[in-house]
């Protein structure tokens, strides 16, 4: 297997690109579609995966679609988050971006300003399932809390755990699609998973299972 990292857009989003035998998946590709397109033109991609549907982590998709006529899949319980984003971006003219929202407008309010062309938000639904990448075999898992259909993607001794666990703890949760209790029970099926596992995150740096599962009732405890 051949890992690739894309750091793209705003919040320096990680779009993953797994690949084995030339075929390639993409994983949450949130920006700048022509560096994610470059970093892929040896490959042959056979599908887009979202992890979840927060703009961060699709706004690149319109174009990458247009250029692979591929399939994007995701969890069909992600179905509400992107027309929940789209709504957000209507009301307030700019993405929310969490806790980095009011320091990002601060800095440069057209930094959080939507493109010109949107994701229509069609999708191929898919749940816990293998998908193959070339000879091998990616497991999708359900990892909800982040979002409703939020997902992680294990292969070969890798997870790609999306926005639901960074090296320190959970992704944000917060109302009205996300939820700190969820959110708990999934990052406890991923730090189940075996020790030397590598955590590959949204954003930021990897870690490992190993480095993550001690702090777990700390998490919990804190409450976030």
């Amino acid at each position: 297997m051949n890992l690739r990292r894309v750091v793209v857009g705003v919040l320096e989003t990680s779009c993953w690109i797994v690949s084995a035998g030339g075929e390639a998946l993409v994983v949450d590709p949130g920006d700048q579609p022509e560096r994610v397109m470059a970093a892929t033109a040896d490959l042959h991609v056979t599908a887009i995966l979202l992890t979840h549907a927060h703009f961060d982590h699709v706004l690149a998709v319109p174009a990458l679609v247009d250029a692979w006529q591929v399939p994007v899949l995701a969890h069909p319980a992600e179905s509400p988050v992107w027309p929940h984003e789209l709504a957000t971006v209507l009301r307030d003219g700019h993405w929310d971006a969490g806790t980095a929202t009011a320091e990002l407008l601060a800095d440069d309010p057209s930094r959080l300003a939507p493109p010109g062309t949107l994701w229509d938000g069609a999708f191929t639904p898919v749940n816990e399932a293998n998908l193959p990448i070339g000879p091998l075999t990616a497991r999708v898992l359900h990892t909800p809390g982040h979002t409703p259909g939020g997902i992680s993607l294990l292969v070969d001794g890798h997870l790609l755990s999306g926005d639901t666990l960074f090296p320190g703890g959970p992704g944000l949760t917060g109302p009205p699609l996300s939820d700190f209790a969820t959110i708990i029970d999934s990052v406890r099926t991923l730090l189940a998973l075996p020790a030397d596992t590598r955590i590959h995150p949204g954003h930021g740096p990897d870690t490992t299972v190993a480095a993550e599962r001690p702090h777990l009732a700390g998490w919990v405890a804190r409450g976030w």
